[in-house]
């Protein structure tokens, strides 16, 4: 089986934040691992979110967050569909999820993803068939192996 991991906006926020210098080594190295394996799907929607929190939360100029966020968008490998977000609202209604995690766990799904990468807590370690990875519990090497 090809692993292809979604990787959610906390994993690029950190992997620049110096103020948490773990979290942003473990955040680093997963998204070195990812690019290197090829492993590595983003959405519209993760480049969205990493856009708003860089100038909102990190006080980022908007120029920087933008390119930054521009970088994310060449591992986004589809748009969403409408069937998407209608598995969206399935996937938030049985599995009791906040309403992004539900459409970023669609958008996974619909293109053939293995696993999110999330520090976000879930009700179970696996959803509609994805693999839910929090990058500070696991090392790259346990979800990809030698690749």
């Amino acid at each position: 089986m090809t692993v292809r991991i979604l990787v959610d906006t906390n994993v690029f926020l950190y992997s620049r934040d110096t103020r948490f210098p773990e979290r942003q080594a473990r955040s680093e190295a997963w998204l070195r691992a990812l690019i290197r394996s090829g492993a590595m799907v983003t959405s519209q929607q993760v480049a969205g979110e990493h856009q708003n929190a860089a100038v909102r939360k990190f006080g980022r100029a908007p120029a920087e967050a933008a390119a930054a966020s521009r970088d994310i968008l060449r591992w986004c490998p589809g748009v969403m569909e409408i069937a998407d977000t209608e598995r969206a609202m399935e996937i938030y209604l049985r599995w009791k999820t906040q309403w992004w995690d539900a459409v970023h766990i669609a958008f996974a799904l619909a293109q053939d993803c293995t696993h999110f990468l999330s520090e976000d807590r879930f009700s179970a370690p696996t959803i509609e068939g994805i693999g839910i990875v929090n990058p500070f519990d696991v090392a790259p090497a346990d979800v990809l192996g030698a690749a």
